[in-house]
């Protein structure tokens, strides 16, 4: 296979693990990073350990406006 088409591929998987990360506490761009530092794979499992955002708890526990 091509290497620039493997290069591509590995950086979607990063962008994806970031956009998983960016509902957790590490975020986007730690997320983004460590899996281009790292592996994808070991980042979701790490992310998988960690909490999700303290913002997106709030709008989990915040009942919703009724629709008017």
């Amino acid at each position: 296979m091509e290497p620039g088409i493997l290069l591509a591929i590995y950086l979607l998987a990063c962008f994806l693990v970031g956009l998983v990360g960016s509902r957790r506490a590490m975020g986007f761009f730690a997320a983004f990073f460590f899996s281009l530092l790292f592996t994808p794979i070991v980042v979701i499992l790490i992310l998988q350990l960690t909490r999700t955002s303290e913002r997106r708890q709030r709008d989990r526990q915040r009942p919703s406006s009724p629709a008017s």
